[in-house]
């Protein structure tokens, strides 16, 4: 493994197995263990009970022990053996209840019956939670009738709703806002990948030069992104921004649109799964089978386009299967590499103006920039030293699907002396021949060395 993969593993296993909730001192100190992880990560945060609309600040939550005890005496949940037994936000409670009272206060998932899953709505309900256990529902059938014990000690204290974001500058102020949920306690696919994966977006970009400026925020979901669209998101002029979910799910990638469909973004996403997951559904807003955070940024009054990118359907959903054992490293990496190659499109999108006049040879000598095709009168061709070149410029994915397209490239290089009118540009030209952007791409950058373009490149949000 890479030392880049190597880091995002680190991270996963020492912030993974943590009680990340809405807010308490465990989430806290994630954060800053996050921040010195990946540079350049600033903490935010509003005070318990502090206002945005109608969405209120939630108090810390400590939990010190919770059991459920059998008349017979065994422990039926022990909240220190199995942290998402207790529902999150549970208020205190001791006391001796009969089992027909008790069932209310209990959760389980008849479809994963060994499985414990995760009750969450406390945390969206903190001004009047209820106490109460989750249970594998194999185990809830077969408790019997009798007064059980239940001790459940924890406390609500005044705190902060935190979050993380990671900036990284461009030559232009205007921001790409990647956006994860860090909270999810003890679970890994939902939440803590995806900020993971992000974080590993923005800083991989690092290696190269910027025109826009990215960020990556790590948040608790909905409540917090609600919190950062009002007061943040102005000032550091974010214009658009992607939903990072699931990304370690051995599951499909899939990808929801902005409320708009129409955002820089959606557009290059769209490409890139084109050509690199063909297959991959996309869905329109809030669609999908997923929904996160997107609702707090596209929204009226925000109004900052947000898609969602997940991997999803995915078995361990909400439950303690999903854990580190749960993450696939290749599709982690894959989803980060996908990602890349949208703000990519972002980046270089450029456009294209001619330098010429009528037909150029492509293939004379001074210009060198005729790419052969795989085949020519059903004979297998050699590369010539323009194909050469321009294969080995192309990353190892890009490079896979244009061979897979080498017609293409033929249609390309015959339609783009008529494309290059000043007006059209490189994904332009990349969408209307199936090939890979980077292709496309790197084939122009050729063209302007030989003087025959010259390619200007166009901002995303201008």
């Amino acid at each position: 493994m890479s030392a880049e993969t190597d880091r995002w593993r680190s991270a996963m296993a020492q912030l993974g197995p943590r009680n990340r909730v809405h807010a308490n001192a465990d989430t806290s100190l994630c954060y800053r263990e996050l921040a010195e992880i990946y540079p350049n990560t600033r903490l935010l945060g509003v005070a318990s009970g502090e206002r945005s609309g109608s969405w209120r600040a939630p108090p810390a939550w400590e939990v010190e022990h919770a059991t459920l005890t059998a008349p017979d005496g065994e422990v039926i949940c022990d909240w220190a053996k199995a942290p998402l037994s207790l529902f999150a936000y549970s208020p205190p409670f001791t006391g001796l209840v009969d089992r027909e009272a008790l069932d209310p206060h209990l959760f389980s998932v008849p479809a994963h019956p060994d499985r414990t899953p995760f009750h969450f709505r406390n945390q969206y309900r903190h001004w009047a939670p209820e106490w109460g256990f989750c249970l594998p529902h194999a185990v809830r059938e077969r408790l019997g009738p009798g007064r059980y014990a239940v001790d459940i000690r924890t406390r609500f204290e005044p705190g902060r709703l935190e979050m993380a974001e990671q900036v990284l500058d461009g030559e232009h102020p205007e921001s790409v806002l990647l956006v994860g949920h860090f909270d999810h306690p003890f679970m890994v696919l939902d939440g803590l990948i995806g900020c993971l994966a992000g974080h590993e977006i923005v800083t991989r970009l690092k290696s190269a030069p910027r025109r826009l400026t990215y960020r990556m925020l790590s948040t608790i979901e909905i409540i917090g992104s609600v919190f950062y669209a009002e007061r943040w998101a102005r000032e550091a002029q974010v214009k658009e921004a992607l939903f990072v979910a699931t990304a370690g799910a051995d599951a499909p990638i899939c990808y929801q649109t902005s409320f708009g469909g129409a955002s820089a973004l959606d557009r290059a996403i769209r490409h890139i799964l084109k050509v690199a997951e063909p297959n991959a559904p996309i869905d329109a807003f809030r669609r999908g089978p997923l929904g996160n955070d997107e609702t707090a940024f596209d929204v009226a009054g925000v109004d900052i386009p947000c898609g969602s990118i997940m991997r999803a359907p995915f078995d361990q959903y909400h439950t303690n299967a999903d854990g580190v054992a749960a993450v696939r490293t290749d599709k982690v990496e894959a989803m980060i590499e996908l990602v890349l190659r949208a703000i990519n499109v972002l980046e270089k999108n450029a456009v294209l103006e001619r330098r010429f006049e009528g037909l150029p040879c492509l293939s004379a000598p001074e210009l060198d920039l005729y790419i052969s095709g795989a085949m020519m009168s059903q004979t297998v061709q050699t590369m010539n030293p323009a194909t050469r070149r321009f294969v080995e410029s192309l990353a190892p994915a890009p490079r896979r699907e244009t061979a897979a397209r080498h017609d293409g490239m033929a249609w390309m290089m015959n339609i783009l002396p008529a494309m290059v009118d000043g007006r059209v540009t490189t994904l332009d030209v990349a969408e209307k021949v199936g090939l890979p952007f980077e292709a496309v791409d790197a084939y122009t950058d050729a063209w302007v060395e030989k003087g025959l373009l010259v390619k200007s490149w166009k901002h995303p949000f201008n």
